[in-house]
Protein backbone atom coordinates (compact mmCIF):
# COMPACT_ATOMS: atom_id res chain seq x y z
CA UNK A 1 0.00 0.00 0.00
CA UNK A 2 1.09 3.51 -1.06
CA UNK A 3 1.94 5.97 1.76
CA UNK A 4 -0.49 8.38 -0.06
CA UNK A 5 -3.26 5.85 -0.06
CA UNK A 6 -2.32 4.68 3.69
CA UNK A 7 -2.58 8.32 4.89
CA UNK A 8 -5.99 8.93 2.63
CA UNK A 9 -7.34 6.05 3.89
CA UNK A 10 -6.17 7.23 7.44
CA UNK A 11 -7.84 10.84 7.27
CA UNK A 12 -10.60 8.82 6.05
CA UNK A 13 -11.09 6.71 9.06
CA UNK A 14 -10.94 10.00 11.45
CA UNK A 15 -13.24 11.49 9.65
CA UNK A 16 -15.73 8.52 10.18
CA UNK A 17 -15.20 8.16 13.68
CA UNK A 18 -15.96 11.38 14.43
CA UNK A 19 -19.52 10.48 12.67
CA UNK A 20 -19.92 8.35 15.41
CA UNK A 21 -19.62 11.46 18.10
CA UNK A 22 -22.17 13.29 15.78
CA UNK A 23 -24.35 9.92 16.15
CA UNK A 24 -23.92 10.31 20.35
CA UNK A 25 -24.52 14.06 20.75
CA UNK A 26 -27.52 13.82 18.58
CA UNK A 27 -28.85 10.73 20.75
CA UNK A 28 -28.36 12.41 24.04
CA UNK A 29 -30.37 15.08 22.46
CA UNK A 30 -33.23 13.14 21.85
CA UNK A 31 -33.05 11.89 25.05
CA UNK A 32 -32.79 15.05 27.08
CA UNK A 33 -35.62 16.34 24.16
CA UNK A 34 -38.11 13.00 25.50
CA UNK A 35 -37.14 13.39 29.18
CA UNK A 36 -38.50 17.37 28.94
CA UNK A 37 -41.39 16.29 26.90
CA UNK A 38 -42.21 13.52 30.07
CA UNK A 39 -41.73 15.87 32.37
CA UNK A 40 -44.23 18.25 30.98
CA UNK A 41 -46.55 15.67 30.28
CA UNK A 42 -45.66 14.37 34.09
CA UNK A 43 -46.73 18.17 35.43
CA UNK A 44 -49.99 18.50 32.91
CA UNK A 45 -51.44 15.49 34.36
CA UNK A 46 -50.41 16.80 38.19
CA UNK A 47 -51.88 19.85 37.65
CA UNK A 48 -55.37 18.63 36.56
CA UNK A 49 -55.28 15.56 39.12
CA UNK A 50 -54.44 17.90 42.09
CA UNK A 51 -55.37 21.57 40.82
CA UNK A 52 -58.17 23.39 40.16
CA UNK A 53 -59.40 22.67 36.62
CA UNK A 54 -62.09 24.07 35.20
CA UNK A 55 -63.50 21.20 33.08
CA UNK A 56 -66.66 19.62 34.04
CA UNK A 57 -66.02 16.32 35.60
CA UNK A 58 -66.59 13.99 32.89
CA UNK A 59 -64.30 15.71 30.78
CA UNK A 60 -61.62 15.78 33.53
CA UNK A 61 -61.49 12.20 33.92
CA UNK A 62 -61.62 11.63 30.32
CA UNK A 63 -58.01 13.87 30.09
CA UNK A 64 -57.06 12.31 33.28
CA UNK A 65 -57.01 9.57 31.12
CA UNK A 66 -55.96 10.76 27.76
CA UNK A 67 -52.66 12.38 29.25
CA UNK A 68 -51.07 9.32 30.37
CA UNK A 69 -52.06 7.77 27.42
CA UNK A 70 -50.37 10.67 25.17
CA UNK A 71 -47.51 10.29 27.47
CA UNK A 72 -47.08 6.25 26.42
CA UNK A 73 -47.17 7.06 22.59
CA UNK A 74 -44.19 9.33 22.85
CA UNK A 75 -42.50 7.04 25.01
CA UNK A 76 -42.87 4.61 22.36
CA UNK A 77 -42.25 6.63 19.76
CA UNK A 78 -38.99 7.45 21.74
CA UNK A 79 -37.89 3.64 22.46
CA UNK A 80 -38.36 3.35 18.39
CA UNK A 81 -35.59 6.18 18.09
CA UNK A 82 -33.15 4.32 20.59
CA UNK A 83 -33.47 1.48 18.68
CA UNK A 84 -32.54 3.39 15.54
CA UNK A 85 -29.73 5.07 16.90
CA UNK A 86 -28.50 1.21 18.50
CA UNK A 87 -28.31 0.01 15.54
CA UNK A 88 -26.80 2.93 13.54
CA UNK A 89 -23.98 3.02 16.18
CA UNK A 90 -23.73 -1.10 15.84
CA UNK A 91 -23.66 0.20 12.00
CA UNK A 92 -21.27 2.55 12.36
CA UNK A 93 -18.65 0.58 14.41
CA UNK A 94 -18.87 -2.64 12.67
CA UNK A 95 -17.50 -0.41 9.67
CA UNK A 96 -14.94 1.20 11.68
CA UNK A 97 -14.09 -2.41 13.08
CA UNK A 98 -13.58 -3.52 9.21
CA UNK A 99 -11.37 -0.27 8.41
CA UNK A 100 -8.87 -0.89 11.50
CA UNK A 101 -8.38 -3.91 10.43
CA UNK A 102 -5.96 -2.51 8.18
CA UNK A 103 -4.41 -0.01 10.50
CA UNK A 104 -1.51 -0.88 12.77
CA UNK A 105 -3.56 -0.78 15.63
CA UNK A 106 -7.60 -1.14 16.60
CA UNK A 107 -8.07 0.90 19.10
CA UNK A 108 -12.20 1.23 18.77
CA UNK A 109 -11.92 -2.72 19.24
CA UNK A 110 -9.73 -2.98 21.98
CA UNK A 111 -11.86 -0.34 24.05
CA UNK A 112 -15.17 -2.53 23.44
CA UNK A 113 -12.82 -5.60 24.24
CA UNK A 114 -11.96 -3.89 27.52
CA UNK A 115 -15.34 -2.79 28.44
CA UNK A 116 -16.85 -5.94 28.03
CA UNK A 117 -13.72 -7.78 30.15
CA UNK A 118 -15.14 -5.38 33.15
CA UNK A 119 -18.38 -6.48 32.91
CA UNK A 120 -19.94 -3.66 31.94
CA UNK A 121 -23.64 -3.35 30.24
CA UNK A 122 -23.76 -1.45 27.36
CA UNK A 123 -25.45 2.27 27.64
CA UNK A 124 -27.90 1.24 25.50
CA UNK A 125 -29.33 -1.25 27.59
CA UNK A 126 -29.93 0.51 30.38
CA UNK A 127 -31.23 3.64 28.06
CA UNK A 128 -33.52 1.76 26.54
CA UNK A 129 -35.09 1.09 30.14
CA UNK A 130 -36.27 4.73 30.39
CA UNK A 131 -38.79 5.01 28.15
CA UNK A 132 -40.30 1.90 29.68
CA UNK A 133 -40.27 3.16 33.24
CA UNK A 134 -42.15 6.42 31.77
CA UNK A 135 -44.84 4.30 30.12
CA UNK A 136 -45.06 2.00 33.52
CA UNK A 137 -45.41 5.42 35.30
CA UNK A 138 -48.56 6.30 32.51
CA UNK A 139 -50.27 3.09 33.33
CA UNK A 140 -50.04 3.57 36.65
CA UNK A 141 -51.46 7.45 36.54
CA UNK A 142 -54.34 5.94 33.92
CA UNK A 143 -55.34 2.97 36.44
CA UNK A 144 -57.16 4.75 39.24
CA UNK A 145 -59.70 7.55 36.89
CA UNK A 146 -59.90 4.13 34.90
CA UNK A 147 -60.88 2.34 37.57
CA UNK A 148 -63.60 5.08 38.72
CA UNK A 149 -64.71 5.60 35.42
CA UNK A 150 -65.87 1.17 35.27
CA UNK A 151 -66.78 1.02 38.79
CA UNK A 152 -69.91 3.76 38.30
Amino acid sequence: MSEEKAQTDFRLYQLYAATTQAVSEQRAGTNKWMLTVNSAITSLYGFLAYGKSSAPDDQHVIWLIAIPCAGAIVCFAWAAMLASYRKLNAAKFAVIHEMEAALPSAPFLREREIYRSMGRRPLSQVEKLVPFAFVALYAALAAGPVAGVIGN
